[in-house]
């Protein structure tokens, strides 16, 4: 199965992972059959997942990049097919506040979803992984003994989506990225960082798939987690 560019595909909503549930069977096999770009994790939160240029690399808990085998599990990822509609140059953006700010006033509308791609320089880019888990344990207090990565005058790629704020149980509300240095070697979870110079391209997504797992772990779990409290605990905090 393939998506059309513009079509998001979600292995299962953010819900799950904020209650703890760290395991499907969806292989990155099946992930990359619906595109060649996204963000996400592992089963049993095993590390940072990022897919640019149709290539998957598994950020591990000591930000060094990999490439998993085929038959590794997510339970959580989102991707699509890149086509930007549109790509900006950037320069002297000292930090992730004033890339979103300048973000905001890129977008074409608030009310969409978009893939966003940075190409470029960095003066600093502060990135965090999360540890093998396990399953059930809440993700607050999974990313609680994240590991932060610091990393200076580095070339790399910038990889993510921005959800609209009413979609706090489906997806990351607000901007979600990740990064991979430009040699493939390092990266994770993007906490901070400090743009130099860059190329932003923006793909719109107009629409969405949205897997549920068929699992027994999902079946019976009741949803009672503040999406957006927990959200913003677990992947904003440095």
């Amino acid at each position: 199965m393939t998506n059309a560019p513009g079509h998001i595909f979600l292995v299962s909503p953010i819900n799950a992972i904020l209650e703890g549930l760290y395991e499907t069977p969806i292989t990155l096999t099946e992930l990359a059959s619906f595109g060649d770009f996204g963000i996400g994790t592992f089963n049993d939160l095993d590390g940072e997942l990022l897919m640019v240029d149709g290539e998957i690399y598994r950020l591990d808990a000591d930000g060094v990049a990999h490439r998993p085998a085929p038959e590794v599990c997510t339970p959580f990822a989102g991707v699509c097919h890149f086509k930007p509609y549109s790509t900006e140059e950037l320069r002297g953006m000292k930090d992730l506040h004033a890339f979103e700010a300048f973000l905001d006033r890129s977008l074409l509308s608030r009310n969409m979803m978009f893939a966003i791609r940075v190409d470029g320089r960095f003066a600093r880019v502060q990135t965090r992984s999360v540890p093998l888990t396990a399953n059930h344990t809440p993700l607050v207090e999974a990313t609680a003994l994240q590991r932060v990565l610091d990393m200076e005058d580095v070339e790399g790629t910038i990889v993510g989506f921005y959800t609209p704020e009413f979609m706090p149980s489906v997806n990351v509300p607000g901007y979600h990225f990740h990064f991979i240095t430009a040699d493939r070697q390092r990266g994770g979870h993007v906490l901070n960082c400090e743009i130099l110079e860059a190329q932003v391209s923006f793909q719109i997504c107009t629409q969405m798939t949205l897997n549920l797992p068929l699992t027994a772990d999902y079946l019976g779990v009741e949803f009672t987690r503040d999406a957006r409290g927990d959200l913003e605990q677990a992947e904003r905090a440095r």
